[in-house]
């Protein structure tokens, strides 16, 4: 009894974030056992909005952003919750694309805290108080609709508590199979587990039966719609097996004549799905065209491109696992492409590389190395992210698997983040001066742990709110009957 005492006495005098930070100890708990108990203590805030529940294994944030976006920008005050965050932990809390007030997250994690006192008290992990605190902020702040991204898996996964009326699927790859299965089939189960009863569902079109069939027998006959990206078009699960071959390069309404030209990028791909959703729950005639969003969306750590200190371009997104690494690989040989074909140099002075623990390592560094011979064989700077759920991958075995698989290959180590930029950017600075070319700037390209990114963006000052915001107002921006109040 004295040593519970103790236990509560010493929490009462944590302040909310400190107290956040306790559940960090608890780790990753699937199960959704204590989140429906604490939504339940809670006042049920999850139903005062409906949700689109998101899953995936890549492009789910991504995806969900273009969302919301367009929701926000057909007139509907719309929260966005995603996860991990980069910079502050606000971050995956927005409301119409702006982080949460630190004190609004504060009241929310609070109110967490005192009802998870209540007998039997109950232990939310780091990821179920963030949820909870999310359901908390959309209610106080009367959001009208969220687009919720899961965090690992579906069925499990906190966020299955949601009211969701429309669910969406991005791509099933190979991950974290010590917890959803070590078969795509057996990942795509889990994930495919967000489905409603009589809820419409989008997937992403997969090039494996068994994916297919586990995503079509978890969803309600007649509420399934494949996106098949490479021929822009939404398919019903019933309609699938029909022959379709028509490609086209755009319509007049949402795609203009010439933004598709054959080859679908990652960014281009997620936000049409994203886009595609937003008709299943909206008045159509209401919903935004498709580049209209794509130009007002800013997601930071994702393909950003910001100038960096020196003047030094840099480009910075957050593919982290060999799936990711392959499809961001394969947007830059497109991007190559059209950019030589213009006219313009593409292609990185130095590639900035941080990565935590990876089932397979040589795996991983596959797509690295296609990058580099790609490229011109830059500089390549290895470092170490900041240790979050999962260790570091240490500097000296990413350069040596680096080097095994491409012997030429030029390394610097450097396991210090800020001293690792500073090389990057003193390579890209060197190289520019020996250019053939007159006007041209160095460039780096930084990728790998969402903990890497973050800290770049933090030491570049890139870590405001204004910085973090997903939307670009413009001057005169009004959604709905609201003023959006203007950014700097």
């Amino acid at each position: 009894m004295g040593t519970d005492r103790q236990s509560e006495d010493f929490e009462v005098e944590l302040t909310p974030r400190e107290w956040l930070e306790t559940r960090r100890s608890i780790g990753m708990r699937p199960g959704l056992a204590i989140t429906y108990a604490m939504l339940t203590r809670l006042g049920m805030p999850q139903m005062s909005f409906p949700c689109i529940h998101v899953a995936g294994s890549n492009g789910k944030g991504t995806t969900s952003v273009f969302l919301a976006n367009t929701l926000t920008f057909s007139g509907t005050k719309t929260g966005l919750f995603t996860s991990p965050h980069l910079c502050r932990v606000e971050e995956r809390i927005r409301i119409d694309g702006r982080p949460v007030a630190p004190k609004q997250l504060d009241k929310a994690i609070h109110a967490v805290r005192v009802m998870s006192r209540e007998e039997p008290v109950l232990e939310p992990s780091y990821f179920e108080t963030l949820f909870l605190s999310a359901m908390i902020c959309f209610r106080a702040l009367n959001v009208k609709r969220a687009v919720i991204e899961a965090g690992l898996g579906g069925r499990l996964d906190a966020t299955r508590c949601c009211y969701a009326d429309c669910t969406i699927l991005t791509e099933i790859s190979l991950e974290h199979t010590d917890v959803l299965g070590d078969t795509l089939e057996l990942i795509a189960r889990e994930k495919s587990a967000i489905a409603r009863p009589g809820a419409k569902m989008i997937a992403r079109w997969p090039y494996d039966s068994s994916v297919m069939m586990a995503i079509e027998e978890a969803t309600s006959w007649g509420c399934g719609y494949w996106w098949r990206g490479d021929r822009l078009a939404l398919v019903s699960f019933e309609n699938a097996n029909e022959p379709f071959r028509r490609i086209i390069s755009g319509d007049e309404e949402n795609i203009p004549f010439g933004l598709y030209d054959g080859s679908m990028t990652m960014q281009m791909d997620n936000a049409m799905l994203g886009h595609s959703a937003a008709q299943f729950v909206m008045d159509p005639p209401l919903v935004p065209a498709l580049h209209d969003v794509m130009e007002r969306t800013f997601w930071p750590g994702r393909m950003q491109e910001i100038t960096g200190p020196k003047d030094v371009e840099m480009l910075l997104d957050c593919a982290h696992n060999p799936s990711g690494l392959t499809k961001m690989v394969d947007e830059f040989k497109i991007r190559k492409i059209r950019e030589e074909n213009s006219g313009r140099k593409f292609s990185p002075s130095a590639i900035l590389i941080g990565a935590t623990h990876q089932k397979d390592l040589s795996v991983f560094v596959h797509p690295i190395v296609e990058l580099i011979s790609e490229m011109g064989n830059p500089m390549v700077v290895v470092t170490e992210p900041p240790n979050g759920r999962l260790a570091a991958v240490s500097c000296d075995d990413l350069a040596a698997e680096i080097k095994l698989q491409n012997p030429s290959a030029r390394i610097q180590v450097r396991p210090d983040i800020q001293v690792a930029l500073s090389t990057a950017i003193d390579e890209a600075i060197d190289s520019s001066s020996h250019s053939v070319f007159d006007g041209v700037t160095g460039t780096v390209w930084s990728f790998g742990s969402v903990h890497l990114i973050g800290r770049i963006l933090s030491i570049l000052g890139q870590d405001t709110d204004e910085a973090l915001t997903t939307i670009r107002w413009q001057d005169g921006d009004v959604v709905g009957d609201r003023d959006i109040p203007m950014k700097p």
